[in-house]
């Protein structure tokens, strides 16, 4: 599978369901359904799994016929992940009486390949789908995204006047890589050397709810949005309520403009739970410091897209079907924040025996409980 010319790695040329905004959300689902059960090259124990991990979903709260629905929730997922990430977020949201309903962003859901040639532009598109729909059930709207879905989330809001709240994990305003993004480079080369218009190819897509290879267009997508940010903030401010979750030593994103951008942002309700293993202290009562350390479970940080999900994860969480996934053993595991040269730079040091403990990403929040109730009294406040 690791050769670059197999259908892992070639554009599937899918017809994404968002334009056509009279769709019910319903047969939203089921397209996509036919579209990741043809693309999906999982081995069989996976493939249901893989399905239902990669499905948009709904999640609807107990019947009241004495009343509409107050709230509605938009879940926007991050580059590389699937609507399964928001789940945990999702129940919660429910709990609380809200319509919850998570959409796919193109080129996510079936195999990498598809990313070639994704745009965030189709991503917006998929969010004004979601955002059309489920206002024809709801009263007022939230949307709720992770990294690249959070940096949507944003975008959306500041162009439209419809959203009541944002909920944001680990939003992306900056790119936290040594590697410069300002230009598609890798178009200059592809054409001779097909395997340059990828980033990382992996040995195998062993996670049946995200992509690990990834194609350079993808991060270059992401990168053109942040850029189509901070253009529309010059001349716009985001006025509604705000809560962010967010970890200092995230090593995808670079947290310290994320908390620039959520200073400039004037309401008093807004919050940001900030992650740290050195507990930054800051005046202002909006941002609340969390410890990220927690010495019996050998965490040491809060990793990017661990902020959203619970501990009892059915695939991330410590009992997770997922073989990387964060079961907590102290006597062999260290878990923190690592991105792929870390992991790399880790094994390596275990292997020549200068580290006592294999180091792996956490891939849950400790702290999910509080984050949850944070969530409980933003809404409350709403």
């Amino acid at each position: 599978m690791s050769d670059f010319r197999s259908a892992y790695f070639r554009d599937p040329k899918i017809k994404d369901p968002i334009y056509d905004l009279s769709l019910p959300f319903a047969d939203y689902i089921l397209q996509y359904q036919t579209i990741i059960d043809r693309s999906r090259l999982d081995s069989n124990p996976n493939r249901e799994l893989a399905l239902q991990a990669n499905l948009p979903f709904e999640l609807r709260p107990d019947p009241d016929t004495a009343k509409r629905i107050k709230y509605g929730a938009l879940l926007v997922h991050g580059l590389f992940d699937s609507p399964f990430i928001m789940r945990d977020v999702g129940e919660q949201l429910k709990k609380q009486g809200i319509l919850v309903r998570a959409i796919l962003l193109p080129g996510h859901g079936t195999v990498p390949g598809a990313l070639l040639n994704s745009t965030y532009q189709q991503w917006m598109q998929a969010i004004t789908y979601g955002v059309h729909t489920l206002k024809q059930e709801v009263d007022k709207l939230l949307l709720v995204g992770l990294s690249t879905g959070g940096g949507l989330s944003v975008y959306h809001a500041l162009m439209n006047a419809n959203i009541e709240a944002l909920i944001l994990f680990s939003p992306a305003f900056k790119i936290n890589s040594l590697i410069d993004f300002s230009a598609n480079w890798h178009r200059c080369i592809s054409w001779a050397w097909e395997k340059a218009k990828w980033g990382y190819i992996a040995p195998e897509e062993a996670d049946y709810a995200k992509y690990t290879s990834f194609p350079y267009n993808s991060v270059y997508q992401v990168y053109q949005l942040i850029q189509a940010i901070k253009k529309l903030s010059q001349t716009r401010t985001l006025s509604c309520p705000v809560l962010m979750g967010l970890t200092w030593e995230d090593k995808i994103v670079k947290a310290s403009t994320a908390i620039h951008q959520f200073r400039r942002w004037p309401n008093e309700k807004n919050r940001l739970i900030l992650y740290s293993k050195d507990p930054k202290r800051y005046l202002e009562k909006r941002i609340i410091s969390r410890n990220a350390i927690y010495p019996e479970m050998n965490i040491s940080s809060i990793a990017h897209a661990a902020i959203p999900v619970s501990p009892t994860n059915s695939h991330y969480g410590m009992h997770g079907d997922w073989p990387l996934a964060s079961h907590i053993d102290p006597s062999h595991y260290q878990y923190a924040s690592l991105d792929k040269i870390d992991e790399l730079f880790y094994s390596y040091l275990y292997r020549v025996g200068l580290v006592r403990l294999r180091h792996r990403r956490l891939t849950f929040n400790p702290d999910f409980d509080f984050l949850a109730s944070q969530i409980n009294e933003f809404i409350a406040c709403l």
